[in-house]
């Protein structure tokens, strides 16, 4: 009898180790169910990619400035802003998605990329002038001069006649425009003929391929 007693009392032992094992499983299932469910949310709606255009900017525009005496002692990134080319990408609920280039996002940067070439270009002449040995004055004194002689404000000639800073609008659309149909298998995003893993929340998107890394936000 004391033998079936201990017998009785192992198989409850047993099977309240089993129940606390299932109920341990039930909620690690529950747990990677909601994981999963927040690293795969649905895709469909608006994203916004910045594209970096500031070091081109800066090499170009220092590139230019250079040809002139003194031009290395000008760095244009001492007045340079972040400047950004703004890439939307639609992912729409049918299966359709589009991606283009918004077109006033590359006038803003180009103005901004003039305006600070502008800022150089007075800080070379003061240079000049002060290795001339004449009074250099400051930025609005050179900004005088350069009406005087050329009948035009800085910025107005570098937009006329200056360097082509940022790259063309047709090459930026050329590179990220785009339509057509997308599938999403597990972890793959699938744009057209190209395939590349992403990872996204309610607020980020990332796609990583062959082409490299794209980062979106929220729109």
């Amino acid at each position: 009898m004391k033998n079936r007693g201990r017998a009785r009392g192992h198989r409850l032992v047993v099977l309240l180790l089993l129940a606390v094992c299932l109920a341990l499983a039930a909620i690690s299932c529950l747990l990677a169910l909601r994981l999963y469910a927040r690293t795969d949310p649905v895709l469909a709606g608006n994203w916004r990619m910045r594209v970096d255009l500031t070091e081109g900017v800066r090499m170009r525009a220092n590139a230019w400035l250079r040809e002139a005496e003194l031009g290395d002692r000008v760095d244009v990134g001492d007045a340079l802003p972040r400047l950004e080319a703004t890439v939307l990408l639609t992912l729409g609920e049918d299966g359709i998605w589009t991606r283009r280039v918004e077109e006033t996002s590359v006038g803003a940067a180009r103005a901004q990329a003039e305006k600070a070439l502008a800022v150089s270009l007075r800080e070379l002449l003061m240079l000049r002038t002060a290795e001339a040995g004449r009074e250099a004055g400051n930025a609005e004194r050179a900004e005088e001069r350069v009406e005087r002689a050329l009948g035009l404000s800085t910025e107005r000639w570098l937009s006329d006649y200056g360097p082509s800073l940022l790259p063309a609008l047709t090459e930026l659309r050329t590179r990220y425009d785009g339509s057509g149909a997308y599938a999403i298998e597990g972890h793959t995003l699938r744009l057209g003929g190209r395939s590349a893993h992403y990872l996204a929340d309610e607020r980020l998107l990332v796609i990583d391929g062959e082409d490299g890394t794209e980062v979106y936000e929220r729109a």
